[in-house]
Order: structure tokens, then sequence, then C-alpha cells
């Protein structure tokens, strides 16, 4: 019986987190958004400018997250 309590709590934890991820994902899409131009260093310390991106490429996908707390 504790088996069949801990599986009901597992998938309703579950989809709650299913659900809650897909209102995200709907609200956040921006395709097609331009962005400012900006300048940004890497992890090499070198200087990236989004509108030197833009000459080379036809497109570029920018992409934002939280912090990162790996460490390696």
């Amino acid at each position: 019986m504790r088996k069949i309590n801990l599986i009901f709590i597992a998938l309703a934890i579950l989809m709650v987190s299913a659900y809650a991820g897909a209102d995200v994902k709907a609200t956040s899409s921006s395709s097609g958004t331009s962005a400012l131009d900006f300048t940004l260093a890497d992890q090499d310390g070198k200087l990236w400018k989004l509108s030197d991106a833009l000459k080379d490429y036809r497109a570029v996908v920018l992409a934002f997250y939280g912090k990162d707390d790996m460490k390696l």
C-alpha cells in the first residue's frame, strides 16, 4: 500500500511540474523579435558584439538561462 501511495505522489508531482513547464514555454516564446545591440565577453575574455555576429550570419539565436552553479 505504501508503494502505491508513493507512486501516486510521484505521478502527481510529475503532472504538476509538466503543467508548470508548459505554461512557461508558451509565454516565453518570442520568435522573430529583434534584440538591441550589445557586447559581451565570452569565457576566454573575447568580446562579442551582436551586430558583428549578424554580419556573418543571417540570424543569431539568443538563449538566456538562470544561474549555472555547475562546478567542474
